[in-house]
């Protein structure tokens, strides 16, 4: 599959579209019987330089378009203690101090989706030199910075501007009750963060208490998959392997068709065999921040094949989370089972009959490989014989965004029909974790509490009632840049908003989506150590 438009594939593939925030958008989406109780924002980093100097042939070996952010970043490394520390083959060329992560030796590994970091010399041909705006490899660059700022502006014309869900400004008594925020042990991501906020609030009162930032250790982080995780490891190539055999003929054109290109036949030759993995990704990893950051390329390079080069990484890397629910559950089911939490925690809290305090939006700093088996989760056809991706799965550009809007609803009509699963016989296990997987209905930290709620009769004191039924003026809705998702599970005509459809899940709905996702650190473990 590639793009018709040579001139703005590239731009559809490399850019993540944000919301056209209209007033019709908004009277649409968001009409006044609608109330946002809790939003999670989660969002991969923005535009960076390549993870290491690859095809020397056609890159450089200097990537200068940091002049920006190269002071910003030296003034984090002085903030959290590392500005005397020698970045070693991060990335020091032109005196400049580049460190891909917050902590000294807090890494993980994170495969090789983008091929081995080795690094390659400098071109005869290649004319760049060192400078001040010299960058890292693998870091935020300055049009990076531009774009987590603009979603940041757009999250606060949303938010903010059009709905006052989120106030104005930032004050000491109200920012612990309003953002919660996480980021991933990379700068990139930090910094990513760091922007959007400065969007969101781009008038934080000076003197202002500083905002709490939470970073996990490295082998307890959540927000990216663990390639530490064997049995994760062992199915997704055997998956990857399959996809790339299916898809052979798409597989062998593409890698003819860039043998064609003057820079790339040597490095495919020496590093890339025909049908030999990775090939898609690793080139694509080097040629798109080179398009979006309008430098020379060869000719044949464009946005026709960077588009290809993108499904076809997707195809290679992405499609296994869409085919296995083990899979997708390995990489991302522990930070599915936390999202589910925050919105039990949210419910709870709105219901509460005394003043609880919870954040009303959690920002969560992270990466392709964050959206991408998230994408997988909420796409997720359980009534389909076989699971795969849709044939337009593209990779999660820089910069891209997924919210989870929680909602309530107490005006229009409820759905008047029972969902299926409803209906379905019970599992006669009383403890939800002894329940087979593919069999939740909700994810197992979904309390029965949420279930009951207080009533009061005249001359009586209270009494808890439980109800199935009890949640159903609670609502999800996920976006995913500028679209909101139809889950599958939604469809059913008891698991959706009697109004607004598909898209607008009832809370039972969206927990039947995940249930089979979510998965405590302990389920995960015996999952990766399984033969």
């Amino acid at each position: 599959m590639a793009p018709s438009n040579t001139s703005s594939a590239a731009s559809d593939v490399l850019r993540a579209p944000l919301p056209t925030l209209t007033p019709e958008f908004v009277a649409e989406h968001y009409p006044s019987q609608l109330r946002l109780v809790h939003v999670d924002l989660l969002h991969r980093h923005g535009e960076r330089t390549p993870v290491s100097h690859r095809i020397p042939e056609i890159s450089p070996k200097y990537w200068n378009i940091c002049a920006k952010g190269n002071p910003l970043h030296r003034d984090f490394l002085k903030a959290i203690g590392r500005d005397t520390e020698s970045a070693g083959g991060d990335g020091t060329d032109g005196g400049v101090q580049w460190q891909s992560h917050i902590f000294k030796n807090a890494t993980r590994s994170s495969g090789t989706i983008f091929g081995v970091s080795s690094a390659a010399a400098q071109h005869p041909s290649d004319t760049s030199q060192p400078t001040e705006a010299t960058c890292g490899f693998g870091q935020l660059t300055d049009t990076g910075r531009q774009s987590m700022a603009a979603l940041g502006a757009n999250m606060r014309e949303l938010y903010v501007d059009a709905l006052r869900f989120l106030p104005n400004t930032l004050h000491s008594d109200n920012k612990s009750d309003t953002l919660y925020l996480r980021t991933t042990i990379y700068t990139r991501a930090f910094e990513s963060l760091q922007h959007v906020l400065g969007g969101l609030y781009p008038e934080i009162p000076v003197g202002s208490p500083k905002l709490r930032v939470h970073v996990r250790p490295s082998d307890r982080d959540n927000l990216f998959p663990d390639f530490g995780c064997k049995q994760m490891v062992k199915q997704s190539m055997k998956l990857n392997a399959q996809n790339i055999e299916r898809n052979e003929a798409e597989f062998q054109q593409l890698h003819q068709d860039m043998l064609k290109i003057p820079g790339l036949s040597a490095y495919l030759d020496a590093d890339h065999k025909s049908g030999q993995a990775q090939a898609a990704i690793s080139v694509m990893d080097v040629v798109a921040p080179m398009h979006i950051h309008d430098m020379p390329l060869p000719q044949g390079i464009n946005g026709e094949l960077i588009g290809r080069l993108s499904h076809m990484a997707s195809v290679e890397n992405l499609h296994s989370a869409w085919q296995s629910s083990a899979v997708a559950r390995m990489q991302i089911g522990q930070l599915v089972y936390e999202l589910a939490g925050n919105i039990v925690d949210a419910v709870q809290t709105d219901r509460a009959p005394i003043a609880a305090t919870q954040p009303q939006l959690g920002i969560y700093s992270g990466h392709d490989t964050t959206l991408a088996p998230l994408l997988a989760v909420f796409g997720h056809d359980a009534d389909k014989p076989t699971h795969d991706a849709p044939p337009n799965l593209e990779w999660p550009p820089y910069a891209s965004s997924m919210r989870i809007e929680l909602l309530n609803d107490t005006v229009s009509p409820h759905p008047t029909v029972q969902p299926a699963w409803e209906q379905d016989p019970a599992h006669p296990s009383a403890d939800p974790s002894k329940v087979p997987f593919d069999e939740r209905v909700r994810p197992t930290n979904v309390p029965k509490s949420l279930y009951q709620w207080t009533s009061r009769r005249q001359g009586s004191g209270p009494t808890e009632q439980v109800n199935p039924r009890a949640t159903r003026d609670y609502y999800v809705r996920v976006w995913y840049n500028d679209r909101a998702l139809l889950l599958p599970a939604c469809r059913d005509p008891g698991a959706h908003h009697s109004k607004h459809g598909p898209s607008v899940c009832t809370l039972d709905g969206f927990f039947k989506q995940i249930a089979r996702f979510a998965a405590t650190e302990k389920e995960t473990r015996v999952e990766c150590l399984a033969s």
